[in-house]
């Protein structure tokens, strides 16, 4: 009877190794996989929804809003041309902002190219270089390894936006500031016009026409207008990339309709001058026989002379 007994003492003692060499293992298997995990997240390497919270929290009610070239807006407001202006507008023109449309650690905004078309760029809730910065995915594709931060600076009368691009070994490349416009929809790439208008056209006037008789009207910023017969909205054209249409500061009355018509203007002082405008047609070129020149918007009479009040 004791020789069983003392075999089953002695296989229990050969099984304690192993099962407490298992249970090493494990713990040391789980100690090494914390530590592994642990300086990644301290890099910011695999940012934490936390961290991107946390970061959102403060960059949102900052960055909120539709922004618009400064340089093009002073160039604008120099000139009283957006055609005379329209160099300035560079290659961001002006970025839409909603924080309430972000994702996880990432926000697409919408963006203004030159006035001329839209895209997008993605901003990234994460460390930037500076405290006021945060990475996007914007590039210079002329410059391989270049990255660009966007970044804000409070100041007692308004906030600036700056979009800025760095080298691969982090010299600046180029900086755009931005200026929020009050009033502009989000979503919809028209703050510039909006800025525009604010500057060179809204108020009330009062004036003659081409006859001499007096005349009235009301320019919103909004883009409404009253007093001009037969029409209810405008819009300034801010686009001057090339092609038909772009040769004069031109408006154009009730866009979306069938009866919209472009009237030039100029802005000298208060003074507002409104012009009749025309497109005119191809025409072969002297000489040749198959040479054509292009179609030109060209001024035609003065319409109205108004006075700003």
């Amino acid at each position: 009877m004791k020789r069983p007994r003392l075999a089953y003492w002695v296989s229990l003692l050969l099984a304690l190794p192993l099962w407490n060499a298992c249970q090493s293992s494990k713990t040391d298997e789980q100690s090494t996989s914390g530590t592994a995990k642990k300086p990644l997240q301290e890099a910011g390497l695999t940012p934490t929804a936390t961290q991107a919270d946390i970061l959102a929290q403060r960059f949102g009610p900052i960055l909120k809003g539709a922004w618009v070239s400064t340089a093009y807006l002073a160039a604008v407001q120099k000139t009283k041309s957006p055609l005379k202006a329209a160099d300035a507008a560079g290659e961001v023109s002006e970025i839409h902002i909603n924080p309430a449309m972000r994702n996880a650690d990432s926000l697409v905004a919408d963006v203004g190219l030159g006035n001329h078309e839209g895209g997008n760029l993605t901003i990234y809730f994460r460390p930037g270089q500076q405290a006021s910065a945060l990475p996007t995915n914007f590039r210079d594709y002329d410059a391989p390894g270049s990255f660009a931060e966007l970044s804000y600076r409070v100041a007692t009368r308004d906030t600036t936006l700056e979009l800025t691009t760095y080298s691969n070994s982090r010299k600046v490349l180029a900086r755009t500031a931005f200026r929020r416009v009050a009033g502009a929809r989000l979503g919809t790439l028209g703050a510039a016009n909006l800025a525009v208008n604010q500057l060179l056209l809204a108020g009330n006037y009062t004036g003659v026409d081409s006859l001499g008789r007096p005349v009235s009207m009301q320019f919103e910023a909004n883009g409404r207008v009253k007093g001009l017969k037969g029409f209810r909205s405008y819009t300034v054209n801010t686009d001057f990339s090339g092609g038909p249409g772009t040769e004069i500061d031109h408006l154009v009355l009730d866009p979306q309709t069938t009866h919209r018509r472009l009237l030039g203007y100029s802005r000298r002082a208060n003074t507002l001058l409104l012009y009749a405008a025309f497109m005119v047609e191809p025409r072969l070129v002297a000489g040749t026989e198959d040479d054509y020149t292009l179609p030109e918007l060209v001024r035609g009479r003065l319409l109205f002379t108004l006075e700003r009040r």
